[in-house]
C-alpha cells in the first residue's frame, strides 16, 4: 500500500512536472510544489526514513521535516487558488499568505529546541502530551494546518463551480480530503485544550484523528491526480477512435483522390516521418482532402448528397459514383458548388458521422 501511494505520488509530480515545463506559471509553480511537497512528507514519515533523517540531521528532524513539508504543501495549495483567481494582486496576496507559514514554521522549531532531546521524536499522546514543547509543537502546526486548510477549502467551493465537469469532480474530492485533513487537525487541537485546560486526555480523539489525516492525503491524492488521468485516459480513447475513423475513411478518400489528386495536402519538408506517427494530423488531413473532394465533385452532383449521407448512406453511395463517372468522362456541369456536408454540426466529429457511413456502403458495395 505504502509503495502503491508513492508510486501514484511521483507519478503525479512527473505529470505537473512536464506541465509546469510547458507553462511555467505561478499556479503551475504551486500546485507541482504541493504534490512535491505532500510526497516529501509522506517519504518522511517511513519509519526507515525517519531514523536515517534523524541521524542525519538531530533527534526529531524527520518528525519537524514532515509538519514543515505539509504546512508548505497547504499554503502553496492555498497559493495555487489565490493565483488563478486574485490577478494582478497576486504577489502581494501570496507574500501576506507565506507569513503565517514562516510563523508557525518558527514556532514548530522553537518547540523542537525546547523539548528534551529523548523525546523530540515522539508521538502526541498521554504521556507526552504535559511536555510543553511537544504540546507546543503540535498546537501550532495544526492551528496553521486548520486555518490553511479551511483556506483551501473555501476556494475550491468557488472555484468548482466555474469549472468543467472533469475538474470539478478532482476539485470535490480535493475538497473532501481537506475536510477530512482539517477534522483530524482540529480532533488533536481538541484533545491538546482538553489535556492542558481541564487536565482530561481524551485517547480517542487522536485515535479518530489519525485515520482522518490519511484518509485526508489519500483522498488529496486521488483528487489532484483525477483530473489528469481523467484526459490521459480521454487521449487515449481519441487517439483510437482517430486512427480507426483514419482507416474507415480510405475507401472514400480513395476514390476523391483518383478524381483530384491535387485535393492531397502537401507535407513541408522535414514533417513527413512525424505526420507518418501523429494519429491525429493524418486524421484531420483526410477528413479535409475528403471534404475538399467533395466541394469540387458537387457540380456533379444531382441531388442533396448532405441530406442522403446522413439519411440513406447506400443512395449516397450510388449518387457519389454517378457523379465520378460524370467527371471522369469529361462532362460538363454547371460549375456551382454544393452542400456537401449536414451543417450546424457541435464538433468535427458529429460532420465526420455521415462521411463514415458513406465510406462503409461503398466497401459494400466493392464487395
Amino acid at each position: 500500500m505504502t509503495a502503491a501511494i508513492f508510486v501514484l505520488f511521483a507519478a503525479a509530480l512527473a505529470w505537473r512536472l512536464f506541465q509546469l515545463a510547458r507553462s511555467p506559471r505561478l499556479p503551475n509553480w504551486a500546485v507541482t510544489v504541493t504534490i512535491a511537497a505532500f510526497a516529501l512528507a509522506f517519504l518522511a514519515q517511513q519509519r526507515g526514513v525517519t531514523t536515517w533523517f534523524d541521524g542525519l540531521t538531530a533527534p526529531g528532524g524527520a518528525r519537524l521535516a514532515n509538519n514543515v513539508l505539509l504546512s508548505s504543501g497547504v499554503c502553496s495549495l492555498l497559493i495555487f487558488f489565490l493565483g488563478s483567481a486574485i490577478g494582478p494582486r497576486q504577489a502581494r496576496r501570496v507574500a501576506l499568505e507565506l507569513v503565517p507559514l514562516a510563523a508557525a514554521i518558527a514556532v514548530m522549531t522553537f518547540a523542537v529546541a525546547i523539548t528534551p532531546v529523548p523525546l523530540r521524536g515522539a508521538a502526541l499522546g498521554p504521556d507526552t502530551v504535559h511536555e510543553p514543547g511537544i504540546a507546543l509543537f503540535y498546537f501550532s502546526g495544526g492551528a496553521y494546518l486548520i486555518y490553511a486548510i479551511t483556506a483551501c477549502a473555501v476556494w475550491i467551493v468557488r472555484y468548482q463551480r466555474v469549472a468543467d465537469p472533469h475538474l470539478r469532480t478532482g476539485l470535490r474530492i480535493g475538497a473532501a480530503s481537506l475536510v477530512a485533513a482539517a477534522a483530524g487537525s482540529v480532533l488533536r487541537a481538541i484533545y491538546l485544550v482538553l489535556a492542558w485546560v481541564f487536565d482530561v486526555t481524551v485517547p480517542a480523539l487522536l485515535w479518530l484523528g489519525v485515520p482522518l489525516v490519511i484518509l485526508g492525503s489519500v483522498l488529496f491524492l486521488a483528487g489532484i491526480t483525477y483530473p489528469g488521468v481523467r484526459a490521459r485516459v480521454a487521449a487515449v480513447v481519441r487517439r483510437r477512435r482517430h486512427r480507426a475513423d483514419h482507416h474507415r475513411l480510405a475507401p472514400l478518400w480513395t476514390l476523391l483522390v483518383a478524381a483530384y489528386p491535387s485535393i492531397v495536402l502537401r507535407t513541408p519538408p522535414g514533417n513527413s516521418l512525424r505526420d507518418r506517427f501523429a494519429v491525429h494530423r493524418r486524421y484531420y488531413r483526410r477528413v479535409i482532402e475528403i471534404r475538399d473532394g467533395l466541394v469540387q465533385l458537387s457540380p456533379y452532383l444531382e441531388t442533396d448528397l448532405a441530406s442522403l449521407a446522413a439519411d440513406d448512406p447506400s443512395a449516397a453511395a450510388a449518387a457519389l459514383r454517378t457523379a465520378l463517372a460524370r467527371q471522369a468522362s469529361g462532362e460538363a456541369s454547371d460549375g456551382r458548388a454544393k452542400l456537401v456536408l449536414p451543417g450546424g454540426g457541435a464538433d468535427l466529429e458529429s460532420d465526420v458521422r455521415p462521411l463514415l457511413s458513406l465510406s462503409a456502403t461503398l466497401v459494400g458495395k466493392e464487395n
